[in-house]
């Protein structure tokens, strides 16, 4: 459940959770993983900023609708901002997909770029890249 969700839950109004939440991104993280999806960096924060992505294939995994310390549930959004020179991978929860691409499968998300991920339920997500 993302950080607004979350607020919702415990009766704070929606646009005050908006509120609340904005502009406090977890940041300085740094991409994990050599190809591979099982020890890519876990998406703890629906608002994720890299600072850190080596030069091979290292990225991040989103949240399955089991992770401890976040979960994801339809209609969640999560901000994954690379600002680095160098592109990463964002990989779907282990045995998840992006809708229209195999299971496992990651999207590359450019240097200098950011990406939503939106969770469209049952670790299916869609992936819109942008500037």
């Amino acid at each position: 459940m993302t950080t607004i969700a979350k607020l919702m839950g415990s009766g704070v109004p929606a646009a005050q959770a908006q509120a609340t939440t904005a502009g406090v991104p977890l940041s300085g993280l740094a991409a994990a993983g050599v190809s591979s999806q099982a020890n890519a960096t876990l998406i703890t924060s629906d608002l994720s900023v890299f600072t850190t992505v080596p030069a091979s294939t290292a990225g991040a995994r989103l949240p399955a609708a089991s992770a401890p310390s976040l979960t994801a549930q339809a209609g969640d959004i999560f901000v994954v901002v690379n600002s680095t020179a160098t592109a990463m991978n964002v990989y779907p929860p282990v045995g998840g997909n992006f809708a229209g691409v195999a299971v496992n499968t990651a999207v590359v998300l450019p240097a200098a770029k950011v990406g939503d991920f939106y969770c469209l339920g049952n670790n299916v997500w869609a992936a819109s890249i942008g500037g």
